[in-house]
């Protein structure tokens, strides 16, 4: 292997971090007239001045004053100006529940988000939660309503991207939201010993630095307790839907929040029906998150067999629907 190999391989397992490598256009000077780096000094606990604190950080070099990628993450107004292509969020919101949507689905230009290392994971939740809210569902009830998912796990999610990201891979975080999931990308794989099979029981912090200092606001985004997954996984549980998916791709952690409810496809179409006089193939893969045609029809089928359901007289092909017997009516599909 080469040096450059060498080096890069080093900083993706976690050996040496990117955080640390200084930046030849951005000193001590610039550093500390950042607004974001007076609002941290204001409110840390440990008096001290700024060139004393980042000294004693290490964010700066004692020597020539060169400040590091971790200071820029942290305090720039502009890290992406800072340290180009490492440092933003991009948000695309693609009307499609496909696995892999055709761009005829993405919906306007993705939105770009900047910002210094807490105020970009604020107002990334804020702008992913009100593109969320305008995603319409449909409920066991029939009836319209925007999508919720917990905004904790959300955060979460958001929070480990930014944090956990390797810098030294030339991109930016992706957020990708659908009908019926949100998907967050974020640049680099798992660091050091960490794998698919050990990610909620294991630590190991890629950007010590980021994660250590982010903690020290008053009301960090971060509690550096290793909890944030755990958190995820308990909080998707609690809103009754399925737990996350962590996707290892080749240079990228993928985390996928599917909004697919919990109750077996069963009992969500028996609650529909409660409600509705019928239902159709679609309505129940709408409502179940099922993909597949034939999986739902054997669904119908399973309750057909059990006499909770019967074809609607009088309908064929595309018309085809569903609706109760008296034995499934009298059923209550809550328990």
């Amino acid at each position: 292997m080469t040096g450059g190999k060498i080096t890069d391989l080093s900083l993706s397992k976690g050996a040496r971090s990117y955080e640390d490598q200084p930046l030849s256009d951005y000193d001590v000077d610039e550093l500390t007239e950042e607004e974001e780096l007076s609002y941290f000094l204001e409110n840390y606990s440990l008096v001290s001045t700024a060139q004393k604190f980042l000294r004693r950080q290490r964010l700066v070099n004692k020597k020539n004053g060169e400040a590091t990628v971790a200071a820029a993450i942290l305090y720039a107004e502009e890290p992406a100006a800072v340290v180009p292509k490492r440092c933003s969020v991009k948000i695309a919101r693609y009307e499609s529940k496909d696995s892999v949507p055709d761009r005829k689905f993405l919906k306007g230009t993705p939105l770009t988000i900047d910002g210094p290392a807490r105020q970009l994971i604020d107002r990334t939740l804020k702008a992913v939660s009100e593109i969320i809210e305008s995603v319409p569902i449909l409920g066991t009830d029939g009836e319209m309503a925007p999508v919720k998912y917990p905004p904790e796990a959300l955060k979460e999610i958001i929070v480990n991207a930014v944090i956990h990201r390797d810098y030294n891979v030339s991109d930016d975080i992706l957020i990708s939201i659908f009908d019926n999931r949100v998907e967050v990308r974020s640049p680099g794989k798992l660091p050091g010993h960490m794998t698919a099979e050990n990610i909620l029981t294991d630590r190991f912090a890629r950007n010590p630095s980021i994660v250590r200092l982010l903690n020290k606001y008053p009301d960090p985004p971060n509690k550096d307790i290793g909890e944030g997954l755990d958190t995820v996984l308990s909080a998707m549980k609690a809103a009754k839907l399925k737990e996350p998916q962590f996707i290892l791709e080749d240079n990228a952690f993928v985390v996928v929040l599917a909004h697919t409810p919990l109750a077996r496809p069963e009992e969500l179409i028996l609650e529909y029906l409660k409600h509705n006089p019928e239902i159709s193939n679609k309505i129940a893969r709408s409502l179940t998150g099922i993909e597949s045609e034939n999986r739902v029809k054997n669904v119908f089928y399973r309750l057909k067999k059990a006499g909770m359901i019967e074809p609607v007289p009088g309908r064929s092909r595309s018309r085809y629907a569903w609706q109760l017997t008296e034995k499934g009516a009298a059923v209550d599909s809550s328990k």
